[in-house]
């Protein structure tokens, strides 16, 4: 997951889920560079800060989940 860092391969962990979140962030609300900050890592912590108890966000991941983090 890690090699996944960049804004043309943007890949990031929640909770143990892995997401390719690189066509989100175009359509990102809060910008481009809130996205492109997390590729390659775990952003469980930024995204519960970001949007505990928000539905509408953790609905929307959903979309992007491509598999579980191993390890």
């Amino acid at each position: 997951m890690a090699t996944h860092n960049t804004s043309a391969s943007c890949w990031a962990a929640v909770s143990g889920s892995v997401y390719d979140l690189t066509a989100w962030i175009g359509e990102h609300p809060g910008g481009r560079d809130r996205i492109i900050g997390l590729c390659g890592t775990d952003a469980t912590a930024a995204f519960a800060a970001q949007h505990r108890g928000q539905g509408e966000p953790a609905e929307e991941l959903t979309r992007f989940k491509i598999g579980t983090l191993a390890g």
